[in-house]
């Protein structure tokens, strides 16, 4: 706090990423309501929790979880928000965008943050949305939640449910073009990812968790 109030490195930090509760959602598509990518990242961030609490996760798991969630799009504050399908339309283009997304993350956000701040959230948002663990000091992914939940999930590991994380992120994105075209504000992006959305989890399960009834409840 003390660091924040003389206005220092941090303070810079936290500063941009206030910024983002002015970025809308959906690349400026028409919706109701309007949400701010800041609004997004702590529904996403809450949802990862609830949803790490009902798999019986452990106090360091849902601890990384959530703040995976929160951070999720923290590079958009440098980049602004390209919806899915303009990243999808030229083939390479989603990497191209993820690699610079990269480098300005440590040539402007990392330089605000201390050393021990910078690998933690470097841990949470490099390939966020991979199930991951550390190991002796080496990060180990595209290991299943299940797996994490039998073997892993310990704090000595670290454990970081990427595919849940994916999940609540795409459940909050289906819930805000739900809502929207419930009260009559629709547009071609928001039927595009409401249909695909409901397609891609009618039959998802990860752990205990049945991501088809939650995406059907709000159809």
């Amino acid at each position: 706090v003390q660091k924040i109030s003389l206005q220092k490195k941090t303070y810079g930090f936290i500063d941009l990423c206030g910024q983002l509760r002015f970025q809308k959602r959906w690349g400026g598509s028409p919706r109701i309501p309007q949400t701010s990518v800041l609004g997004h990242m702590l529904i996403v961030a809450m949802i990862s929790y609830i949803a790490s609490v009902e798999i019986s996760a452990s106090e360091k798991r849902a601890y990384n979880n959530f703040y995976a969630g929160l951070f999720h799009d923290i590079a958009e504050v440098l980049t602004r928000d390209i919806i899915s399908p303009i990243k999808r339309s030229v083939e390479g283009l989603d990497e191209i965008i993820k690699e610079y997304e990269r480098s300005q993350i440590e040539e402007v956000l990392y330089p605000l943050l201390p050393e021990y701040i910078q690998k933690e959230i470097n841990y949470f948002i490099d390939d966020e949305f991979e199930n991951k663990i550390t190991e002796n000091g080496i990060i180990k992914k595209g290991i299943s939640s299940e797996e994490i939940s039998k073997k892993y999930d310990d704090a000595n590991y670290s454990p970081v449910d990427g595919h849940i994380i994916k999940a609540c992120d795409d459940l909050a994105a289906f819930i805000e073009a739900c809502l929207s075209m419930e009260y009559g504000i629709s547009s071609h992006h928001l039927k595009e990812a409401r249909e695909n959305l409901i397609e891609r989890y009618k039959d998802k399960k990860i752990e205990c968790l049945n991501f088809g009834s939650l995406f059907k409840y709000f159809i």
